[in-house]
């Protein structure tokens, strides 16, 4: 009887899909979200415990259980606000297992339903099928995204940051504005790391969604230059002042300080080799590239050992397709659509980015590609398609018609 909350947002979960009338109406969207909800419950109800998902659900049923409630969400240690958060969310409705993998299966279906209305306002309509069953069929995605981490609300807070901003660039407004600034507010809070990127990404969306529009807008070019400079240093000036704010230099150094402890720490065999050089500008502009490549396409042939290796080294190499599409597609565009391919791409790879400079091994960083992982699908997915199609017409379609000649030849003899 304790699991009554989770079975209730299972039934939730499944339904809520229908709440948006653009997404009610393609059977097929709605469709490709329930099959990948079947594999995510396939994941909740198989019960793997994940030792990092666990310890979130204990801290938060203990939380739970307390005579007087705690409740703190701005904290230095963005598990803590997590824990928290869990901790009233279990004592407002249930503290069971089940309901707290429920939540994260939530995030998963609203990261779905921002995939779709990113998709249309990016013209992709008619891939929004395989955008949804690339995104969520992929192993880690299915894993990390149903079981009560971190990573599925940092990806739903993130996918909401961006299709905020791309509103905001459509009509700008007040209430646009405010929904952006919530979200990166929420994400920053989970992570001590994303704390300091969200500085970055803020200064980046208000810049691009306001002062890059170029209809609509009177305002000479060295004005909004100016407004622009002007808004930068007040983030700047305000984020010092709340203790958020961390130079370049400043954050490779910390990355590389948490990198070498955890690799005290971490398995050997799956260890990244490039370390990261901060003795020097060089140094930094050297190891930098070669870590993330590392993080990103990690592991490579040569260090598979065994059937998690295959995996990862598949979702790797698709990963890697999804980029190869994602910049053939930027390049061959122009316009407001190449606009909007390079704000999503700099927002992407920046946040790699962060994971890169603090990932010490190719072990745990699918987990912090789940972050990312949408938008990557959404940029990539289109060009993916388009190029599999191809290859299935020219296959079938020489069959086809190597079929039809040899029936002639039977007719004709």
């Amino acid at each position: 009887m304790q699991d009554w909350a989770g079975w209730l947002l299972i039934l939730f979960n499944f339904s809520i899909v229908l709440m948006w009338k653009n997404i009610r109406d393609d059977t097929k969207v709605v469709y490709a979200i329930w099959f990948c909800l079947v594999l995510h419950h396939a994941v909740v109800f198989w019960n793997v415990y994940i030792p990092d998902a666990f310890s979130f659900h204990g801290d938060g049923l203990h939380l739970a259980l307390l005579p007087e409630p705690e409740w703190i969400i701005f904290n230095k240690n963005g598990a803590i606000s997590f824990t928290h958060f869990l901790g009233f969310i279990y004592r407002a409705f249930s503290a069971s297992f089940l309901f707290g993998r429920e939540l994260s299966v939530l995030c998963f279906v609203l990261s779905c339903v921002v995939l779709v209305k990113l998709a249309d306002l990016l013209d992709m309509r008619r891939f929004r099928v395989g955008i949804i069953l690339i995104f969520g069929l992929l192993p880690s995605a299915v894993t990390f995204m149903s079981v009560t981490l971190r990573e599925p609300w940092e990806a739903l807070f993130f996918l909401m940051s961006l299709y905020c901003t791309i509103r905001l660039r459509n009509r700008p407004g007040i209430m646009n504005i405010s929904f952006l600034l919530m979200s990166v507010s929420c994400m920053s809070i989970l992570h001590h790391a994303l704390r300091y990127y969200v500085v970055y990404l803020v200064v980046i969306c208000i810049y691009w969604g306001i002062f890059g529009r170029k209809k609509n807008v009177r305002v000479a070019r060295h004005v909004r230059f100016l407004l622009a400079g002007i808004l930068i240093a007040c983030v700047v000036v305000l984020t010092q002042k709340m203790g958020w704010y961390m130079s370049v230099r400043d954050a490779i150094e910390g990355a590389t300080g948490t990198r070498l402890a955890l690799l005290k720490y971490t398995d050997v065999r799956t260890n990244f080799s490039f370390i990261l050089d901060t003795s020097s500008i060089f140094g930094i502009v050297t190891t930098v590239p070669m870590v993330f490549i590392e993080y990103m396409f990690a592991p490579f042939p040569w260090q598979i050992e065994n059937v998690k290796d295959i995996i990862a080294s598949l979702e790797s190499i698709l990963r890697f397709a999804l980029l190869f599409f994602a910049i053939s597609w930027w390049h061959r565009s122009s316009g407001e659509v190449r606009s909007h391919y390079s704000f999503l791409l700099i927002a992407v790879l920046g946040m790699e980015l962060v994971w890169a400079l603090g990932t010490a091994n190719w072990g745990t960083a699918p987990r912090h590609h789940v972050l990312g992982y949408g938008v990557i699908v959404l940029l990539g997915a289109p060009g993916l398609i388009v190029f599999m199609r191809k290859i299935h017409f020219r296959i079938f379609g020489q069959r086809k018609v190597s079929g039809e000649l040899n029936e002639q030849v039977r007719h004709m003899s």
